[in-house]
């Protein structure tokens, strides 16, 4: 079975609600959440050693300074609060579509606190519930963890198994000697996620920058992928509005030959062009010499009308494969 995982960063949830969420709020990538989140009250009266502008460096030294304790708690009440609060608009977006793309042999990883992937998957569970797995890296503000049984689900649900309500997952903050191992709930996200990279045929890396505080991280992802010689066959996706350049420098341990595509939007990337199939269809393309139809795909305005448009005959599909099968090439069919 062919698993496509999808790394998520910042970047994702910007391009999610580009114009704000229901409310108006706008997310941010660690340079401008300073400004953003009205965070100079809080570190006004601090005399900072770094001059830099990005909360990642700012919280790193906060954090590491005996004097700097209370700052501290009240940068971490307000960043979570203010992710909290965030809902995504009434009309589909992007995570939305991110969803519906992929299936349950799939997974998403995320190292973004929002809670609008989380809302995304519960109202796309009205679609079908063959829907992919989902991994806080730095835990999530939507999520709740039983640690007794080891079962995680959204915040203010019970445990499956006790019954007792999840207590709310921390987040990991932006210090640069992260410790994954520290919280349970994170720990565990972090040994499915290597466990599915390790079986991916395909990777998709969108709108992570992989910032210096996440060195670790970037190991650990390049340590589940593998060596690239045993890597020959499988396909890297990056979405991101940096240059190609720039791209393929920063993720060239990850990626084999010529062996990727580089998109600055979801609408252009396989998931958006070959929802539901993406593995599917890159190997009957590349491996089968099949020519894929790349226009049944997402669009950008699509309505819910639209979209269950284009998933019903796909849906259908998914029920009449038998377990452990792979789905039809769809996409590659004359």
């Amino acid at each position: 079975m062919r698993r496509h995982t999808v790394i998520l960063g910042a970047g994702a949830t910007i391009a999610t609600i580009p114009n704000g969420d229901r409310n108006g709020n706008k997310s941010s990538v660690m340079n401008g959440l300073i400004e953003k989140l009205n965070l100079n009250d809080v570190i006004s009266n601090v005399e900072l050693n770094t001059k830099s502008k990005n909360l990642e460096d700012i919280y790193s030294e906060l954090y590491l300074r005996e004097d700097c304790r209370d700052v501290v708690k009240e940068l971490e009440k307000r960043i979570y609060d203010y992710f909290a609060s965030l809902e995504l608009p009434e009309y589909p977006t992007i995570y939305d579509l991110l969803i519906l793309s992929l299936t349950s042999k799939d997974v998403i990883t995320t190292f973004n606190w929002d809670p609008l992937l989380i809302q995304a998957y519960c109202r796309c569970s009205g679609f079908t519930e063959n829907l992919p797995h989902i991994f806080c890296l730095h835990g999530n503000v939507a999520m709740g963890y039983c640690e007794k049984d080891v079962e995680f689900g959204i915040n203010g649900v019970t445990c499956p198994v006790c019954e007792s309500v999840f207590t709310p997952t921390k987040l990991l903050y932006p210090v640069k000697e992260k410790n994954y191992s520290k919280d349970d709930y994170i720990n565990k996200c972090w040994e499915a996620t290597e466990q599915y990279i390790e079986q991916s045929s395909m990777l998709t890396i969108f709108g992570y920058s992989a910032p210096t505080t996440d060195k670790e991280a970037v190991t650990l992802l390049k340590k589940a992928w593998g060596d690239l010689e045993s890597r020959q066959l499988e396909e890297v996706s990056v979405i991101d509005i940096v240059s190609e350049d720039e791209m393929l420098d920063k993720w060239k341990d990850f990626i084999y030959s010529h062996h990727y595509k580089y998109t600055n939007d979801f609408y252009s990337s396989y998931l958006g062009k070959f929802p539901r199939r993406t593995c599917e269809t890159i190997f009957a393309t590349f491996l089968m010499n099949l020519p894929a139809d790349d226009t049944r795909g997402f669009y950008e305005g699509m309505s819910w009308d639209d979209i269950t448009d284009i998933l019903s005959d796909l849906l259908i599909e998914e029920i009449n494969t038998p377990n452990g099968e792979n789905y039809p090439c769809t996409y590659n069919r004359n």
